[in-house]
């Protein structure tokens, strides 16, 4: 894949010797250091929803476009698991399944210029961004939509596009631990999508919430990680872990869109401490509690683990967990049956041993 040579800011492309294992790379964003939720750290790119996502006028634009309230039910998952954060409320005027997905577009679009509109090829698995007339234009528009987010639905009214919905599948939901006190009291519902293109478009930031982007495949992010280089949040390390199973994009385009349809569930890390660092325990393993505690309330927390880690990992039949020795030191460890028709993250250990590299 190449990048665009007109108006691309920020950092681009990380070629190592993992490159050439992969045909495809990965969109991450630098937060600001000023960001009060995990600031400086590597993200994906999105936020939070707006009224603007819910907004009927979205209906009015796809059927000026040729789709129906019937195109658009299709996309509601039904008789699957859903995740807390799709519970409706009384007065949604769109359904969640749609409304959340137009709120990730949007973010991406403020984030990083990268604007999702339906494939004039109709494809459901690839989409396509928006390539604009002058890097001003792009510029323009982006400030706008991050001002006022109802402004999106004008700029696809302007471009003549409907945002690519189809192409936008869920890959998982992860809520922010309840004890995670250097981060303050703000936690985060949030769930994640995968979107793929069939090249790297142009990108712009913003300067302000993110200050750097790298297209860079997951190998080569996680090798940073791991070499300090910057700091990864722990659903990214695993969610790149999980990457590490597809080589070829046209594999994960294709898996995403399976999978997508058997739904999900939300995953609330539930941390642990051991005598020589810290478990993040996550649904699927022995050690996860029946009725976890998702608002935080309840007066009975996870005591210690009586052991270190890896005495821990030996007793537990079944793993999903995450295991920290310090910030960057953070091992994705899973043993057991994947849920809802998801892939098992492979730790970057086993992934070297299996290429037989062992320096980048």
């Amino acid at each position: 894949k190449s990048l665009p040579s007109s108006f691309t800011s920020g950092e681009t492309t990380a070629p190592t010797e993992c490159s050439s294992l992969f045909d495809y790379k990965v969109l991450m964003l630098k937060r600001s250091s000023k960001s009060k939720f995990m600031p400086n750290a590597y993200v994906f790119p999105g936020g939070v929803t707006s009224g603007a996502d819910f907004a009927s006028g979205w209906k009015d634009h796809f059927l000026h476009h040729g789709y129906n309230e019937d195109d658009l039910e299709a996309l509601v998952l039904k008789d699957v698991d859903r995740p807390m954060l799709m519970k409706a409320e009384l007065d949604e005027s769109i359904s969640r399944d749609i409304a959340l997905r137009l709120a990730a577009i949007r973010e991406t679009f403020e984030e990083s210029g990268v604007l999702l509109i339906k494939s004039s090829s109709g494809s459901s698995s690839q989409s396509e961004a928006f390539s604009f007339s002058s890097s001003s234009s792009l510029s323009s528009w982006r400030k706008q939509v991050h001002s006022s987010p109802d402004q999106l639905l004008s700029l696809y009214r302007e471009v003549g596009a409907v945002p690519d919905l189809w192409a936008v599948k869920e890959w998982s939901d992860w809520l922010t631990p309840t004890d995670l006190n250097d981060q303050g009291k703000r936690r985060f519902d949030t769930i994640f999508y995968t979107a793929c293109l069939d090249s790297i478009p142009t990108t712009m930031l913003d300067q302000a919430e993110v200050t750097a982007v790298q297209w860079t495949d997951p190998a080569s992010l996680l090798h940073k990680f791991y070499e300090r280089q910057f700091w990864l949040a722990p659903p990214q390390v695993y969610e790149l872990s999980r990457l590490l199973n597809f080589r070829d994009q046209q594999d994960l385009a294709q898996f995403s869109a399976i999978r997508h349809q058997a739904g999900l569930t939300t995953w609330l890390p539930v941390r642990m401490e051991c005598d020589d660092g810290m478990l993040s325990i996550l649904p699927g393993d022995s050690l996860y509690p029946d009725s976890p505690d998702y608002a935080g309330t309840s007066a009975k927390k996870p005591g210690p683990y009586p052991g270190t880690l890896d005495e821990s990992r030996a007793a537990s039949e079944q793993l999903n967990r995450l295991e920290f020795r310090d910030t960057y030191d953070c091992v994705t460890r899973v043993k057991g049956d994947s849920q809802h028709g998801h892939v098992s993250p492979v730790s970057f250990q086993e992934f070297q041993e299996g290429q037989k590299i062992s320096h980048f």
